[in-house]
């Protein structure tokens, strides 16, 4: 398989129901909706106690006044106490923003990491891409091409017959016999390409005047097989990047089910086959909504539970996996910008072999395959937007 390929395969990671683009936006709409309620509901803790603390300042203010005014040593003393008993319910309050900040920025941070399930799972993508690679494959094999698996026929008996006499005829039977059936796929590259070449070259050579047509047509297929060699060389220099995308994935991966296993896991202490049955494989919108939102309670109640335990040093470890959470999403956009910019590559790989005889059509065929691709891809992943989303996926205290 091709290295898009691979890299589509692993977007599809070993789901096997078809998740259209339209499922990945009910998806992002989902967890949307459900940060929106966590957000409108913080927003109003947030404004009371932001009420409470400003009727709190107003009492001390009143306090601090009439402990200045007072001449009443017992007053004061009194008055004192009082001012201290607000400071403490002010610091109350305080710790209650506190908390509800970390309650909605680990409940994003646990929601955005569920997403990632299904994100990194579009099986569409990798379904329009077979097509653009079945096509792509296509135009960098000669054989596909019209008349030439008849007349590689009488090339490779040539070859047969005159590899007694010639080394390089010789070498090039052996590399004909290794490789097999060229129109499997064997790349008209490299070093093989350089021997098919020089074979050709004596075939033209060895022709005389009563294989005149087949001396033009052996002319014609050896222009073919020359410009079907450059077409592959090109594709080739675009496609080293997947290498580079395809081992970013892998440690994406890797990371992102890690910080799996730390968060619903071990902290939250959710099942993963329940998560997986109710979650990432549940197709009804309105159930992955209610579930997400089930885990979105158990997340901040994990906070307060923390906070009851430890209230000296219960925010490092929370902080510590939202940071890591959000890493991992703009990591993933990155990575789906890298994509999309590796594909745009291609349109110049088209525009430079689009007018030639022997490719036109097959490029054309190509052409229709990588907007499809594009499209598929586009809708479905907004690199920018996905990158800037997380960026501001939480809230400052």
């Amino acid at each position: 398989m091709n290295k898009l390929g691979f890299i589509f395969l692993f977007f599809s990671g070993m789901l096997f129901q078809d998740i259209s683009a339209q499922s990945f936006a009910e998806d992002q709409s989902v967890t949307q909706k459900v940060l929106q309620e966590l957000n409108r509901e913080r927003s109003l803790l947030s404004q009371n106690l932001e009420f409470r603390i400003k009727e709190i300042d107003s009492k001390i203010s009143n306090l601090d006044e009439s402990i200045q005014n007072t001449n009443s040593s017992a007053e004061k003393v009194e008055k004192l106490l009082e001012r201290v008993k607000f400071l403490e319910e002010r610091q109350e309050e305080i710790d209650k923003n506190t908390i509800s900040v970390y309650k909605y920025n680990y409940s994003s941070a646990v929601l955005n990491l569920a997403s990632m399930e299904r994100e990194i799972k579009p099986l569409n993508l990798f379904n329009a891409s077979r097509e653009f690679y079945a096509t792509l494959d296509q135009v960098s094999n000669p054989m596909h091409y019209e008349g030439y698996q008849e007349w590689f026929g009488e090339f490779r008996k040539f070859v047969e017959e005159e590899k007694k006499n010639d080394a390089r005829l010789s070498a090039l039977s052996h590399i004909l016999t290794v490789t097999g059936d060229l129109a499997q796929g064997t790349p008209f590259t490299g070093m093989f390409a350089g021997t098919v070449f020089d074979g050709i070259g004596s075939f033209i050579n060895s022709l005389g005047w009563g294989d005149k047509k087949l001396k033009k047509q052996s002319t014609e297929m050896l222009k073919l097989t020359t410009t079907v060699a450059q077409f592959t060389h090109d594709k080739d220099l675009i496609e080293t990047e997947w290498e580079s995308i395809n081992k970013n994935l892998d440690e994406l991966k890797e990371l992102q089910e890690k910080a799996m296993q730390e968060n619903l896991v071990q902290i939250l202490e959710i099942d993963t086959k329940e998560f997986n049955r109710d979650f990432t494989n549940e197709t009804d919108a309105k159930k992955r909504t209610q579930y997400i939102l089930d885990i979105s309670k158990i997340a901040e109640n994990k906070i307060t539970e923390e906070k009851a335990k430890n209230p000296e040093n219960w925010k490092q470890d929370y902080h510590d996996q939202m940071i890591a959470v959000q890493n991992l999403k703009i990591r993933f956009g990155t990575i789906t910008f890298r994509i999309l910019e590796n594909l745009k590559k291609y349109d110049s790989l088209i525009k430079k072999y689009e007018e030639d005889e022997f490719l036109k059509s097959k490029i054309a065929d190509l052409k229709n395959k990588l907007n499809t691709v594009r499209n598929s891809f586009e809708s479905t992943f907004n690199p920018q937007e996905y990158i800037k989303a997380s960026n501001e996926m939480y809230v400052v205290e």
